[in-house]
């Protein structure tokens, strides 16, 4: 009985931590919701071509990929907490002074600063997540907080497209403002620290093996890298062809006015909603791989279902099969390589892995972008479904199942 109680206290401190996290995701999410739908017509303003247009999403991604593995280790110095707290604070900055922009450089820069803001925080809520989580029940709490992410998502660009057309192109980064600094009150007022307070107080202990090497080890591990490159197909699926693809072809094939671009995108994020739960629990269940592969197909179907579309009716559908596939395969990858990494390392795991996976937003928007320039939408999206296809196929037939094994790529190195 006093075991039960016991698990019952637990399970309850998690799911309140988990529910503290998601409300702040959900907060972050709908900011980043509200300017996914306008960015791309807010940077012609400036009067640049497609390919500039993709590197404000492509320098977003860069501070991420610069800023997440020094995120990882900032989170085992100070703890989980304050970097969930700060990294807001930087986004609502960056976000101010996209609003304000008065040159390209000059929202390049700002769009830089939101990068860095982004990664602190998406790190460490990663990190939290795996510090909560248990190989029994990851899939069902990254699922729950995916879910939360795309709730926020969600609500945003048909907001920011209502508020595009009434009050302008920069009033949804000016909200976008708001909303960050709200998250971390938030977060400053009710989330707890997950960090084990032994590795806070012991900082320094684990220096048998340097940073370094511990991320050798991991890039040299097959199943991280296969994750992380399905991860990185993802990321440059929903940056360059959800986001910048998307909302150009609408616009120009379509004829679609901003606030119609916004619904698109919220019904791709409610979708994937809908299905994130049961995926996640799905995956405790019968695996991860089980769950990946078929949800990686089917969004490699929409990308090309996207290049085909001729109506509204045409692009609705697309977007529902759209956020079917991202809603299976998204949030169990993340589930796939917090079971891989052992505990004591989830920190550089963890920032080692969005570091790959947000490759996706600075090679993807620009690349799709640049094919888009020069051979048209329709080639971009096909090459983007083509190469999920591949990375779907090797991931199948070479990782392993991460689910109920014992699995440490340290561990495993150590003995050869």
């Amino acid at each position: 009985m006093r075991k039960k109680t016991i698990k019952i206290i637990r399970q309850l401190r998690k799911d309140k931590t988990l529910i503290i996290l998601c409300i702040e995701v959900i907060i972050m999410m709908m900011g980043i919701g509200l300017v996914s739908p306008i960015l791309p017509q807010y940077a012609k303003t400036f009067g640049v071509n497609m390919t500039m247009i993709g590197m404000l999403i492509t320098i977003f991604g860069l501070a991420r990929i610069i800023v997440d593995i020094p995120a990882g280790k900032l989170t085992d110095k100070f703890g989980r907490r304050p970097i969930l707290i700060v990294g807001p604070l930087i986004v609502a900055v960056g976000s101010l002074g996209c609003g304000l922009a008065t040159k390209y450089w000059i929202l390049l820069f700002f769009r830089f600063i939101q990068g860095v803001g982004s990664a602190l925080y998406t790190t460490a809520a990663m990190i939290m997540l795996a510090d909560i989580s248990t190989d029994a029940d990851r899939g069902r709490i990254m699922g729950f907080y995916q879910g939360s992410l795309l709730i926020g998502a969600g609500l945003g660009p048909t907001l920011g497209g209502i508020m595009a057309q009434n009050f302008g192109l920069a009033s949804p980064f000016f909200f976008f403002a708001v909303l960050a600094v709200s998250a971390s009150i938030w977060a400053y007022f009710s989330l707890p620290e997950s960090c084990p307070v032994k590795k806070l107080n012991n900082k320094n202990k684990v220096k048998n093996k340097s940073n370094n090497n511990i991320i050798k080890i991991f890039l040299n591990d097959p199943n991280f890298i296969l994750i992380s490159i399905i991860t990185f197909g993802i990321f440059i699926t929903r940056q360059g062809a959800q986001n910048q693809i998307l909302p150009l072809l609408s616009a120009e094939r379509l004829g679609l006015n901003e606030g119609k671009i916004g619904l698109a995108l919220t019904i791709v994020a409610l979708v994937q909603i809908f299905v994130i739960f049961f995926s996640g629990k799905l995956s405790d269940h019968i695996g991860r791989k089980a769950v990946i592969t078929p949800g990686c197909i089917i969004l490699a179907i929409s990308l090309f279902m996207l290049s085909q579309i001729s109506n509204y009716s045409s692009l609705i559908i697309t977007c529902l099969i759209m956020g079917i596939g991202i809603g299976i395969c998204g949030p169990i990858s993340s589930a796939y390589v917090a079971d891989i990494i052992p505990r004591e390392y989830y920190s550089i795991g963890m920032g080692t892995y969005r570091a790959i996976s947000d490759l996706g937003f600075v090679i993807g928007p620009v690349f799709l972008g640049w094919l888009s320039d020069i051979k048209g939408f329709n080639f971009a999206l096909i090459i983007n479904s083509l190469f999920l296809l591949l990375s779907t196929i090797i991931f199948q037939l070479k990782a392993v199942e991460s689910h109920y094994i014992t699995y440490d790529p340290l561990k495993r190195k150590n003995e050869n």
